[in-house]
């Protein structure tokens, strides 16, 4: 007899039933990072975030018409501001069941299931076949997965041309060893696989087969999420703690340890496309 040993999509699954609701409660419905102008932007996170997607939307050059294919969609917001900017048929695709059906929900209320859906699957065994979609991205999704799997099931589903969009966490320099076992932790408890390098990414895209078209350093106009998900978590650290318990504490701590803070902690967004 063998012990059971949750695999990385059961252990992502298992982080979001918990962070789900926690992110709802100090962050917002964007489930990733702001993005602001300068030191002096003042915007509020709802403003940051939708920023952030509108970064993405931009670099994703969409036309009425395509099929677009949202890598680990969350519940759906940033999917949906899309589908508000352009005459797209949307499918996203999530690993938690909870989301697909939160996001699937949202998607009805905005009157947009017509051409907008979310499915429950695993972004490194997609369950569509080859060349279904015009283009697609991966909003700081690929943190939990290997990449290189994900990016090779990206470029399958994607038709010759298409165009791929990435935005995800990555080093810009190497942590400290005085930092290892934190940042180990930081991976375990919430499902991170690993934070590449830059030149890693690029090694990333063109072992997957893709031609990389830009990959952008946004690492000063993102650095500032992390302090203030600090702040959140702290501030409804008691009600979260005991709504969700031990797990939310350990979330928290992570959270609001200095190392969240490091300058070698960055933000990238790559663009990409399937070659003919």
């Amino acid at each position: 007899m063998t012990d059971h040993m949750d695999t990385q999509p059961e252990r992502v699954s298992d982080f979001y039933d918990v962070f789900t609701h926690m992110f709802l409660r100090f962050w917002g419905e964007n489930f990733h990072y702001g993005y602001w102008l300068s030191d002096e932007d003042d915007s509020s996170v709802d403003v940051a975030t939708d920023r952030l997607t509108d970064v993405l939307i931009e670099q994703l050059g969409l036309r009425p018409g395509p099929r677009m294919l949202d890598v680990g969609c969350g519940i759906g917001t940033p999917a949906l501001r899309l589908a508000g900017t352009v005459e797209a048929d949307i499918t996203g695709v999530t690993i938690n069941s909870g989301q697909a059906q939160e996001a699937n929900a949202r998607a009805a209320a905005a009157g947009l299931s017509h051409r907008v859906r979310f499915d429950h699957a695993d972004a490194m065994a997609l369950p569509y076949p080859d060349a279904s979609f015009d283009v697609a991205w991966a909003f700081e999704s690929l943190l939990h997965m290997d990449r290189s799997r994900a990016l090779a099931e990206m470029k399958r589903v994607l038709r010759p041309g298409g165009r791929l969009v990435i935005a995800d966490t990555c080093q810009r320099e190497p942590i400290g060893p005085e930092y290892q076992d934190v940042l180990d932790d930081a991976k375990g408890k919430f499902a991170i696989v690993e934070l590449p390098g830059i030149d890693d990414y690029r090694a990333l895209i063109t072992g997957a087969g893709l031609k990389l078209d830009e990959l952008l350093d946004v690492s000063e106009h993102t650095r500032r999420t992390l302090r203030i998900m600090a702040d959140g978590a702290s501030e409804h650290r008691g009600s979260l703690e005991e709504q969700f318990g031990d797990t939310a504490r350990q979330l928290i701590e992570v959270l609001v340890h200095p190392v969240s803070a490091l300058p070698e902690f960055g933000y990238l967004v790559a663009t990409a496309h399937k070659t003919p």
